[in-house]
């Protein structure tokens, strides 16, 4: 692993458990046993590292969300990229707990996760018309009401996190996971038995 991959993971990892207000990059540097010059060299400061992250969060997604082209989709397919995307999420808990504070401070950031977001629905648009396609999903609707389907599984995904947490709810892996059967719910309709 090189010395920037090193500093980003460590970043990860104390920003999961800590929170983001609560590390500083001297923190990062001393959990990944290097000088604060060390890290400096690679990043100037704490929001470098976590557009790093992004970066390394957003190409994770793009295996999520690619299909494989000459093999015919089923619904454990499905059940394999929504269990993907929860595990990703679970990876860079921290950022779902503090985006919106991460953006208020930083409009680049913003402004970059707007144009992901974008990007994403997109593909997540293609992505569930082969589904559609291979007969896994029967969904008769509009471009317009794919995606408030869409817009609603990712509302779910993304914000699941908070709700555990604002209800006082476990924390851990396993619960965090269990938000893939509120997604099954809004497909479940759809689904051809």
């Amino acid at each position: 692993m090189n010395t920037k991959s090193r500093i980003v993971q460590t970043a990860v990892q104390l920003f999961n458990e800590q929170g983001i207000g609560k590390v500083s990059t001297n923190h990062i540097a001393a959990a990944a046993s290097m000088s604060p010059g060390n890290l400096y060299y690679h990043f100037k400061n704490k929001s470098e590292i976590i557009q790093a992250i992004l970066l390394d969060m957003y190409d994770e997604w793009n295996a999520v969300w690619s299909l494989p082209e000459h093999v015919t989709l089923t619904q454990l397919h499905l059940e394999q990229k929504l269990l993907m995307n929860f595990e990703i999420l679970w990876r860079y808990r921290f950022f779902y707990r503090e985006a919106l504070s991460l953006f208020q401070a930083d409009e680049a950031l913003r402004h970059q996760h707007t144009e992901m977001m974008n990007t994403r629905l997109v593909e997540q648009e293609t992505f569930i018309r082969r589904f559609i396609t291979d007969g896994v999903l029967r969904i008769e609707a509009d471009s317009e009401q794919l995606q408030k389907l869409l817009i609603a599984c990712w509302i779910i995904a993304n914000n699941w996190l908070s709700f555990l947490e604002m209800n006082g709810q476990p924390v851990d892996e396993a619960s965090f996971t269990n938000g893939v059967g509120l997604i099954w719910a809004i497909l479940d309709p759809y689904l051809v038995k």
